[in-house]
């Protein structure tokens, strides 16, 4: 036989294996749709009725956020193996308050806080208005909870009257923002670090070079700091009707004043006038049956995530103009990401989708990053300049932070919005390089070689670092931060020498870089979208939507039905670790900044604009 034939038959003798194969997974899948329909038809036949004198229970678990992270499909199988990531999304919060103040079978809301794990004083504040916007449809609005954090808090403390539990606690402890340094610990480990940055305010990278804070880093997180926390003050005071000053003399005497209440925090809360009533859950229950209806297990009530789906299913009146809102939330780095993090790519593709959308007609860029790559935040930048140009406004709405390279891809939108208690400015570039050939030396591990250039293995970690290296590095970072300042005057209409002034890292809160000029406007979300309606020249009935990655039609099917069937069989709702949400609770911010690191390729150089200043509520 000859040598093709035995290619011919071996060839063939594949056909049938690769038959049974798909035959086999063709069958697997029918299979698997066979289990989801029945399990569809056991669980997912159940309908939600919304009936008169309804609580609506707002109980954001987790933290609190702009997008959700990670895929769709990530989450299903995280959720599947019981790992615990829960996060609420902002919008959808907006979205069931607005929705029920309206709605003549929602009575009244209450705000549940014991799930809340973490959240922005800046998307608190959007809660506030829209509970505001509740309150004056004439409904009340209840807070309850146990022990209270300080966000905790202040999302109770948004309601008419606060509910907690005898055996409770509120702790408010101000900001702060504190961190591990490691110089010492490097210089054991013969470990050398370069830091290359213009500006002694930008403090990203200074852990690595020090042993303590920066008399200039010091000062600014000083300044920052307590106008967050004069923010935070008046907001409760105000509600509490108390003044600022007997608010702050409650959290400066906590101790004296809870030995006073013989170590009873409830009651030391209730004295100080932070609540109104000190009730264990059953009596909660019957109080709020006062303001709904009472039903065997206590109140009517409906949580707001199943009155989002009945809002959903509401036959939606199309409208003809459309205001697209794209998120970036989280670390800027380079390349496709997923939701949580900004990819330079990812990203600017989102803007557009937007900007060749002929239904689009203007633009908004939720911003809630401490910035990352220099490279990855021009990359989005050109593209908000791209849609500008296209004739569609861009107007940048900002979250709890949008610093460095945060701010840098919002300076060229038409118009900024941020709170008073956004965090934002950072405006800096910083490079950062490790070498290690003194740490191998003292294991015995030496380096040597040949190049045909100084520059070949210029960047190698086991090398020394060149001093004609480090010249190139710091002059590249000195022109990267003289492009930043100089299109922050541009497209702010500053002087360039005043930018410099306020920029070099320095941090601000909304409130201050409004008055430096380097943001436009103080409101919320909802102002920016009404802006960029406004500035698109389209009257006032507008769709919202939101650009993000989209799931497929068969992707849809099953997550939709998985969710419906999870939400429905008890034995996959306790998933709850202890272990988890402690780890949760004591995940530090240092994160954000590994993470880039840790993305950076050997043997590169990369610059950054990373704002390390997330104050620790």
């Amino acid at each position: 036989m000859t040598r093709r034939a035995n290619i011919l038959l071996r060839a063939l003798g594949w056909f049938p294996k690769a038959l049974v194969k798909i035959a086999n997974f063709t069958r697997h899948t029918l299979f698997l749709l066979l289990f989801f329909a029945i399990l569809w038809l056991a669980f997912g036949d159940k309908k939600l009725v919304l009936k008169p004198d309804t609580a609506l229970v707002l109980a954001p678990k987790g933290y609190l956020v702009e997008e959700y992270s990670g895929t769709p499909a990530q989450r299903f199988f995280e959720q599947l193996q019981g790992v615990e990531n829960p996060q609420t999304r902002l919008r959808d919060v907006l979205k069931a308050i607005d929705e029920a103040a309206f709605d003549d079978k929602i009575s009244v809301l209450v705000l549940d806080a014991d799930y809340l794990w973490g959240a922005g004083l800046a998307n608190l504040r959007e809660i506030e208005r829209a509970i505001l916007r509740f309150r004056n449809a004439g409904k009340p609005v209840i807070g309850i909870g146990s022990t209270l954090s300080q966000a905790q808090y202040y999302f109770a403390s948004l309601a008419d009257e606060v509910l907690l539990d005898p055996q409770g606690f509120v702790f408010l402890q101000g900001f702060g923002n504190y961190r591990n340094y490691f110089k010492d610990t490097l210089d054991k480990l013969g470990v050398d670090v370069h830091l290359f940055r213009v500006g002694e305010y930008k403090s990203a990278a200074e852990p690595f070079i020090r042993n303590n804070m920066s008399p200039e880093a010091r000062e600014a997180a000083l300044h920052y700091l307590g106008d967050l926390w004069n923010t935070y003050l008046t907001g409760v005071a105000a509600r509490r009707n108390l003044s600022v000053d007997e608010l702050k003399g409650i959290v400066d005497l906590q101790a004296k004043l809870l030995k006073d209440n013989n170590g009873d925090g409830a009651r030391l809360a209730l004295d100080a006038g932070l609540v109104d009533m000190l009730m264990t859950s059953h009596q909660m229950e019957e109080y709020l049956a006062t303001k709904s209806a009472e039903e065997e297990d206590g109140y009517r009530r409906i949580d707001f995530e199943d009155y989002l789906d009945l809002v959903k299913a509401r036959k939606i009146i199309p409208k003809p103009h459309k205001v697209a809102v794209v998120v970036a939330e989280g670390p800027i780095t380079a390349g496709k990401q997923p939701p949580g993090t900004v990819g330079g790519e990812s990203t600017a593709k989102l803007l557009r989708e937007a900007r060749n959308d002929p239904r689009v007609n203007a633009v908004v860029l939720r911003v809630n990053s401490p910035g990352g790559e220099v490279f990855a935040s021009e990359q989005i930048r050109r593209e908000v300049e791209a849609v500008r140009n296209s004739g569609k406004p861009v107007v940048v709405s900002m979250g709890n932070v949008a610093a460095s390279g945060g701010y840098w891809i919002s300076m060229s939108a038409d118009r900024i919005w941020a709170d008073e208690a956004t965090i934002t400015g950072s405006i800096g570039i910083f490079g950062l390089l490790i070498r290690y050939p003194k740490t191998l030396n003292k294991i015995g591990v030496h380096t040597d070689g040949v190049a045909t250039s100084k520059w070949a293995g210029a960047f190698r970690p086991d090398l020394p670092l060149d001093k004609d290296v480090a010249e190139l590095i710091q002059s590249s970072i000195e022109h990267g931060y003289q492009m930043f300042i100089s299109m922050v005057a541009k497209y702010r209409k500053l002087d360039v020498a005043m930018v410099d002034k306020i920029a070099r890292g320095r941090v601000w809160t909304g409130r201050q870089a409004k008055e430096l000029g380097l943001i436009d406007k103080l409101g919320s979300l909802d102002d920016a979208i009404n802006d960029a309606a406004k500035k698109a020249g389209i009257p006032h009935n507008f769709n919202v939507v939101y650009l993000e990655p989209q799931l497929s039609g068969w992707e849809k099917f099953l997550f939709g039905a998985s969710a419906k069937i999870l939400s429905w069989a008890p034995s996959f709702k306790n998933i709850h670790s202890p272990e988890l949400t402690l780890l949760k609770r004591l995940k530090s911010n240092s994160g954000s900044a590994w993470r880039l690191l840790e993305n950076a390729s050997e043997g590169e150089a990369n610059e950054y604009s990373f704002c390390f200043c997330e104050p620790k509520l």
